[in-house]
């Protein structure tokens, strides 16, 4: 058993739905208490007002009209009982004291910035560049890169990122996938012609754009079917060929989507890091993707389709060539398959331990 330090993930707000950041955050927080760790996650009301307003706002919200759609329980992912939660938080007495505390998005990154030291030794986990697509000015994100935390990034290009608001260079943290939830159960072989595709009400996802790729490849191969998946009701009306699934379960995308696909198709112009890239190819689906950061950090032309993200042909024609040449589509995927199993929580997690001790 290790030594039991505190540590406290201090959160966005709780609207209690899937995020891949979230269940990032998630698995480090179960995964740190299996290892003797302490772990509490403060759900920040909102760090972005104010601190009169917020705390006025939060007062009529919470005790007088009740209008909060900010939650106080989080029920699509299973936290370990030992971790303490705190909703609505906004004055530093609102955070449990601890020993190392960590921002986990940039508009908590001030908050935690401003902390009494007794609230821990402050971290930023940079999960994304919180500019384009979410409703940030550059400025804004940049500063929070150079607040003072120990910036600690999951991909590649965030490190550059980092690195050009002329903060220090950061620390690296790759991420991880649930191997328990995400394995090969169905056969790579024999899968019909079967395309998956997130929808997303993020701009930044190009859910449009997957839509419109489909339907051209549906030109040339008329027996295509797509599964496609979310937390969000469709962006437009869907075709019958097109099935949509709301909160798909591990298992659903495990044994449904990603494992009867062949493809997941991932036009996405800004990631941070992509998680569903990683359970599809662990599940048996070939990743067609744009070429960009955040992909390229466990995709590459060996394991993957990777294609300029702006060049609608060239999507088309990689998919309907994957779609017809079976043989190179599961040579790749197989490549792919066997690739993305070494991101691991353990070895993620132990990284993070050094981190958060000084001894990288």
């Amino acid at each position: 058993m290790r030594e039991n330090k505190k540590i406290n993930f201090v959160m966005p707000a709780n609207y209690n739905h899937a995020v891949g950041g979230f269940k990032i955050v998630y698995q480090y927080a179960n995964w740190l208490v299996d290892q003797g760790f302490d772990v509490s996650i403060s759900y920040s009301y909102s760090p972005s007002d104010s601190k009169s307003y917020s705390f006025l706002k939060r007062m009529v919200d919470s005790h007088i009209y009740k209008f909060s759609k900010r939650e106080t329980k989080v029920t699509w992912f299973s936290l370990k009982n030992e971790i303490k939660s705190y909703y609505n938080c906004i004055l530093s007495k609102d955070f449990p004291d601890a020993d190392i505390v960590f921002a986990t998005g940039a508009k908590t990154a001030s908050l935690v910035h401003k902390l009494p030291k007794e609230k821990g030794k402050k971290f930023y986990f940079i999960q994304n560049y919180e500019a384009e697509g979410f409703g940030n000015k550059k400025e804004f994100v940049q500063n929070t890169y150079n607040l003072g935390l120990t910036n600690v990034v999951i991909s590649k290009e965030l490190r550059q990122k980092v690195l050009e608001a002329g903060a220090p260079d950061p620390k690296y943290l790759p991420n991880f996938y649930n191997h328990d939830e995400f394995f090969l159960e169905n056969p790579i072989e024999n899968r019909e012609n079967i395309i998956c595709l997130l929808n997303h009400t993020q701009e930044t996802k190009r859910t449009k754009l997957g839509l419109e790729i489909l339907r051209e490849v549906k030109q040339t191969i008329p027996n295509l079917e797509v599964h496609l998946f979310g937390a969000y009701d469709p962006i437009e009306e869907l075709e019958d060929w097109i099935h949509f699934t709301k909160n798909a379960t591990s298992k659903q995308l495990r044994e449904e989507i990603y494992g009867s696909s062949k493809i997941y198709l991932l036009p996405s112009v800004l990631e941070g890091w992509v998680l569903t890239g990683m359970e599809a190819m662990a599940s048996g689906a070939l990743v067609v993707a744009s070429r960009i950061g955040g992909i390229v950090d466990y995709a590459n032309d060996a394991n993957s389709i990777l294609v300029e993200p702006d060049n609608k042909k060239e999507f088309v024609d990689n998919i309907i060539e994957m779609l017809k040449d079976d043989g190179k589509r599961i040579a790749v995927t197989h490549k792919g398959n066997e690739d993305v199993k070494q991101y691991v929580i353990d070895k993620s997690g132990e990284r993070l331990i050094k981190i958060i001790n000084g001894e990288i």
